[in-house]
């Protein structure tokens, strides 16, 4: 217990210094929040269902960095520095390590989810109506899998300046064919098939489900299903194939 003590500190530490991370996290989707909040605020300032679908959409967006630059990015970091390399003939396990860098992604996800609800409310006046408990549960298994996302990248991998440049070019077409700042019925015809291959188009969808109570429905069984998956081959590749004791 005092050593994922000392390494969730050490995690967390790490994270404070992070500046690309914690600007993709926090800094990043508040600024999207607010910018689409105040322009679409004379057409939709007391439209509940729009805050119902933009609210749930920007948090799946802070899952997204959260995972693939907090978790995957900084174990690129720390692979390509030698981190790992030194752990070697150490009693320190693989998955004590896993461990706290998945505790450290969750917390980073609840922070940027708060920070939100609270640019949301008090920034833009917005209703908070939500079924809390299964809006944790959709969040839940969508951070589990942005998480495994961020284990999948630390796989594949080994340089920093190329797990970046992937990072960019896949953040545009999350925020916007996934339906988390542009409604997905807005889109034209091909770029709404593309977005089926946009993972996060799950997660804003599952998060939508949660957030009006919709979360044990069958609209809801397809975003669980590629979730599940994802989650799943994140803890294949983590665990069977990337070992962080012998990076």
């Amino acid at each position: 217990m005092h050593s994922m003590y000392m390494h969730t500190k050490m995690e967390l530490r790490l994270l404070s210094r992070d500046i690309i991370g914690l600007f993709f996290v926090f800094i990043m989707p508040a600024l999207c929040f607010y910018f689409f909040g105040k322009l679409f605020e004379t057409q939709h300032a007391e439209d509940i269902q729009y805050f119902n679908q933009y609210i749930p959409g920007m948090i799946g967006i802070v899952l997204f960095t959260a995972g693939f630059f907090i978790v995957g990015l900084q174990a690129v970091i720390d692979r390509e520095k030698g981190v790992y390399k030194r752990l070697l003939g150490t009693p320190v396990s693989s998955v004590l390590i896993i461990q706290a860098v998945v505790i450290k992604g969750l917390l980073a996800v609840v922070i940027g989810a708060l920070e939100i609800l609270l640019i949301g409310r008090l920034g833009l006046g917005a209703p908070i109506n939500l079924n809390i408990m299964q809006f944790l549960l959709s969040m839940l298994l969508a951070a589990s899998a942005f998480i495994a996302v961020g284990f999948i990248v630390a796989r594949y991998f080994q340089r920093f300046h190329s797990a970046l440049a992937i990072g960019f070019v896949v953040l545009y077409p999350m925020l916007f064919l996934s339906g988390a700042t542009i409604p997905l019925e807005s889109l034209p015809s091909s770029l709404k098939a593309a977005s089926v291959f946009i993972p996060l188009r799950y997660a804003v969808h599952l998060l939508q489900n949660g957030w009006s109570g919709k979360l044990f429905t069958y609209s809801s069984v397809w975003d669980a299903v590629v979730l599940g998956s994802i989650l799943v081959l994140g803890i294949i590749l983590g665990r069977n194939f990337y070992r962080w004791d012998k990076a």
